[in-house]
């Protein structure tokens, strides 16, 4: 175990090494939601080499280690105050999702905000899955040819394994947040070398201690077709099968998914990924699940959610509710009307509910459990408080109705 994982300060120290690296909130389509908050932003580097391997490698760690975070390690953390968790033992989310038969109550996570102790508390006491918001992303994680960033990973990592929670990975092919001397690859050969180093590299370090990995994120667009990217453009619609088998063979243990929005609905899109989901199933691709993002505007969450779910789930495959929030309109302070928060309750209840009915829904993960940590104030104008906490880490009624749906199961 890392020494600086028994010191009570290290989560501290980690995490203001992380913020040290300026964040920015990126606007994005109104369509479109977006994880922004904190990401590091895509820094200039030499064009991609013709060389189809990764060498003389810096690695920025937390530890003194390049192998995997180890499966060992120690809580720091005490159980949340009652003024800042509404829930008792034995009745959080994570504890009454299992014991409704669900494998985890998870929440996105950002590292810088683990120095916060009342952020951290809630984390470690509410949920039991853990996923990086910005850390695994390819600009943050492997910022230029020759360098790893491990820090935050490896500090979200170290609290999954303190407080027995599971970690979800997410991503490795996307379209945004991937740096640029990945980008201006244009020959397949070299960029495939690329992605498996790549991916290679961060599950070999990561795999063992993984639940899964949101191998593929937001391949298409809302109408069903493919959305531009690097990989797609250069590789084809190939990449997600590489990308999956890559995966596959450095962490064989991991589930791995495809993670996208707007499939919560019976939809072209999400008729469009089943489509896909199918002809690599019958190649053969080690396809485990579907990642629903789950990104809601109150009061106008999908009405065939259960069903758009069945489509995939029919196959076999897992369907995971992997980024869930729900925004309301809020004033000029970001306030927002009891009206709409007791709509939002009931969304977040519905959400629950549809999960909890399919067998192979394994769990839900919140984008962020504390309004502050929101990417949606950034992106909709007049939009926010879209998580379970608010800006002082007040419970608000979503909590209650998430939980009791949970005791209810």
């Amino acid at each position: 175990m890392p020494a600086w994982l028994a010191l009570p300060l290290a989560l501290q120290v980690l995490a203001a090494l992380v913020a040290a690296h300026p964040g920015h909130h990126a606007v994005y389509p109104a369509h479109q939601k977006r994880d922004s908050c904190g990401a590091v932003s895509s820094s200039s580097s030499t064009a991609a080499a013709s060389s189809t391997s990764v060498s003389s490698t810096t690695i920025i760690t937390s530890s003194t280690s390049t192998t995997k975070a180890s499966t060992s390690s120690t809580s720091t953390t005490t159980s949340a105050q009652t003024s800042t968790s509404s829930s008792t033992s034995g009745s959080t989310l994570g504890a009454l999702a299992a014991a409704a038969g669900k494998e985890y109550f998870g929440t996105e996570i950002s590292s810088y905000y683990m120095a916060n102790t009342q952020f951290s508390s809630i984390t470690n006491t509410q949920f039991t899955q853990l996923t990086p918001e910005n850390e695994m992303k390819w600009d943050t994680i492997h910022p230029s040819q020759n360098t790893y960033n491990w820090t935050g990973t490896d500090l979200i990592m170290a609290t999954a394994q303190a407080h027995n929670q599971k970690f979800r990975g997410h991503n490795f092919c996307w379209s945004s947040q991937t740096p640029s001397w990945v980008t201006s690859i244009t020959d397949a050969t070299t960029l495939k070398s690329v992605l498996e180093a790549h991916i290679t590299a961060v599950m070999g370090r990561y795999g063992g201690s993984m639940y899964a990995m949101d191998v593929v994120n937001e391949p298409l667009l809302d109408d069903g077709t493919w959305r531009s990217s690097v990989w797609y453009n250069v590789l084809g619609e190939d990449y997600i099968a590489l990308a999956l088998q890559y995966a596959h063979a450095a962490a064989p243990d991991v589930k791995l998914y495809i993670n996208d929005y707007n499939l919560e609905g019976v939809n072209a899109k999400s008729k469009a990924l089943l489509a896909i989901a199918k002809k690599l199933l019958a190649a053969g691709a080690p396809l485990h699940g579907i990642g629903f993002e789950a990104h809601f505007i109150g009061g106008s969450v999908p009405t065939d959610l259960a069903a758009s779910m069945a489509q995939f789930t029919d196959l076999g495959l897992q369907v995971a509710i992997t980024e869930l929030d729900v925004r309301i309109p809020v004033d000029s302070s970001g306030v927002a009307t009891a009206a709409n928060l007791a709509q939002q309750a009931k969304d977040y209840a519905y959400v629950t509910n549809v999960c909890l009915a399919n067998s192979l829904c394994p769990g839900i993960t919140v984008w962020g459990f504390y309004d502050p940590d929101s990417w949606v104030p950034s992106t909709f104008a007049g939009y926010g408080a879209a998580d379970l906490y608010d800006s002082t880490f007040t419970a608000k009624p979503a909590l209650a109705s998430t939980l009791a749906a949970l005791a209810a199961a």
